[in-house]
């Protein structure tokens, strides 16, 4: 696992972790920086988070894994569409209904199944809702760099 992308990112870490703990969460690994140089974070896992907590209401943007758990299926596909947020969601399933169902249902711009990668990197990927800034990847993500222009000589 490489570096986070500055030190705010390690300040969130930290505010995000202490956050959902203080509010009753269980540190099941990580939880901490890795090391003092660098910006390395250790992959961090919460279980019973409770869903005032910071982490439950932003993009981490850091190896950061919360826990809660749901009764039905219904129930998480109406938790996850009710965030500001959708560019990326993770599903680990062994049912192809459940992934079907959640693959329709979820408001996201990239969805993982059985993986912690959403898409190859030639492919177009962007955010859904306040996620994201257009795509990346493909040619999609080319285009959004790119600046037309018409030109019309006589």
């Amino acid at each position: 696992m490489g570096p986070m992308s500055n030190v705010r990112r390690i300040e969130s870490m930290e505010n995000l972790v202490q956050d959902a703990v203080t509010r009753g969460a269980k540190l099941l690994t990580g939880g901490k920086r890795s090391g003092q140089v660098g910006f390395f974070w250790e992959p961090t896992i919460l279980t019973d988070v409770p869903e005032d907590s910071e982490i439950m209401l932003v993009e981490p943007f850091g190896p950061l894994v919360p826990i809660i758990a749901f009764d039905s299926l219904e129930e998480v596909i109406l938790k996850a569409n009710s965030l500001p947020y959708g560019l990326a969601a993770y599903v680990f399933t062994r049912s192809e209904k459940t992934t079907e169902m959640l693959v329709e249902s979820l408001e996201s711009g990239g969805i993982a199944v059985n993986s912690a990668a959403p898409v190859p990197s030639d492919l177009p990927y962007g955010g859904f809702k306040d996620s994201g800034y257009g795509y990346e990847g493909g040619i999609e993500g080319v285009e959004a760099y790119l600046h037309k222009k018409l030109v019309s000589l006589a």
